[in-house]
């Protein structure tokens, strides 16, 4: 096949992802709580809806912003039917009307059952405002995520591009920062915050807001000043206030997802120069990658140590699907046809282990290996949803492949 006809099977391969096994799960009636409002909060991997389980602000922002984006792409009303949904809960029942942004956790009911703001959590419902005003214009989605950013920027900024991990709920003092229920100990550290950096992506393409902007070429200036680690040719994920490393653990997962996020923030602000030093450090990130971190089915390693070189042994569904939008990325800043197949070859291995044939959308957590395919235990758990387990990672991916080929094949012409 010529690059070309590879590109335009890379594009259908997306589109049918997206229509024909993310959304329908998604979107189905089976995961619609009609008593209590909103979606479930966790379904298992045998397909079991446990009602009673928490609602987590990660899951319900996430879905908001995925059913969002599905709708300005595809068109559909049944997204924007599920968008209106997953937003009027999650303003219903998450947004703290009098101390800003959100509360991490709800009841099946609705009740507040943790009111702390970890950084993390916030950013998605920054994210889902952002997302949903992008959709539909709603003037009361513009309005409570331009009162998000300005919450974030006024309590949680430390510096330019820097936020502190997480408050409690009236912003008086830190919160632990928790990933998946479980807490991370890190007093001293501060994390990335690439998910803040895509909602305020998302709201500066909704609104062209110039204070949004300005926040925009901070983290675009950050994360090619700082956050490249050039002595690993990859990206820091927790540093101390100062920007260095902490500790040798590093996600490849995060790697690819930073990688084209850089670029993104990088061209958004128009300055060629900023532009040009972010190809420069995404080459050398990507090309890591691409020579170390996939293995010998490829698929993209979850994560490991730096300094002993011992890497994770399971593959978890959202580095997967970061994977495929960072080989193409890099395909495009380079044109090397090694990043194209090596795109190619990940989302073969997608397509054969992680779609669900039977039930729909992905697995959460696999291994492949001589005796076959192994649904484990991972990151995310076992389950089909949880307040990790979701749409955005894999219907992203469906977006920016379907975008950025898009691009590609209008410069050939």
């Amino acid at each position: 096949m010529t690059a070309k006809e590879k590109l335009n099977d890379l594009k259908v391969r997306a589109e049918k992802n997206a229509l024909e096994s993310i959304f329908p799960f998604w979107t189905s009636e089976f995961i619609v709580d009609k008593e209590n409002g909103g979606f479930y909060g966790r379904v298992t991997k045998d397909m079991e809806i446990i009602k009673e389980e928490p609602r987590a602000l990660v899951l319900t922002g996430r879905l908001v912003y995925a059913f969002s984006n599905a709708y300005m792409m595809f068109g559909d009303d049944i997204y924007l039917d599920r968008a209106k949904r997953a937003f009027d809960y999650l303003m219903r029942y998450f947004y703290d009307k009098e101390y800003g942004l959100a509360f991490s956790t709800v009841s099946h009911k609705g009740e507040v059952i943790d009111d702390n703001k970890p950084t993390y959590s916030e950013s998605f419902f920054i994210m889902a405002a952002a997302s949903y005003y992008h959709a539909t214009k709603d003037p009361e989605a513009y309005r409570v995520a331009m009162e998000s950013f300005r919450v974030m920027e006024e309590k949680v900024k430390i510096s330019p591009a820097v936020y502190r991990n997480g408050f409690t709920r009236d912003w008086s003092g830190p919160a632990e920062m928790r990933f998946g229920g479980k807490p991370m100990r890190m007093p001293e550290g501060i994390m990335f915050q690439h998910h803040l950096c895509q909602a305020y992506e998302q709201l500066y393409r909704a609104t062209g807001d110039p204070e949004v902007g300005k926040a925009v070429r901070e983290f675009a200036e950050y994360m090619v000043d700082t956050l490249f680690d050039p002595e690993y040719d990859c990206f820091k994920g927790f540093m101390d206030m100062d920007g260095n490393r902490i500790g040798t653990r590093q996600s490849f997962g995060h790697d690819c997802e930073i990688s084209y996020l850089a670029l993104d923030m990088a061209e958004l602000t128009g300055d060629e120069d900023l532009i040009s030093r972010t190809k420069e450090v995404c080459t050398k990130v990507l090309r890591k990658v691409l020579e170390n971190d996939f293995d010998s089915y490829g698929s993209l390693i979850n994560g490991g140590d730096l300094l002993t070189g011992e890497n994770e042994k399971s593959h978890v569904w959202w580095a997967q699907a970061e994977a495929v939008t960072a080989m193409l990325c890099g395909y495009q800043i380079t044109g090397d046809d090694a990043f194209l197949d090596a795109c190619i070859r990940q989302l073969d291995y997608i397509e054969t282990y992680f779609v669900d044939r039977v039930n729909g959308d992905w697995h959460n957590n696999i291994v492949v290996d001589e005796t076959g395919c192994h649904i484990v235990d991972g990151s995310h758990g076992f389950d089909k949803l949880n307040s990790g387990k979701c749409p955005f990672h894999n219907s992203h991916m469906c977006f920016e492949v379907i975008k950025r080929v898009g691009l590609l094949l209008s410069k050939q012409q």
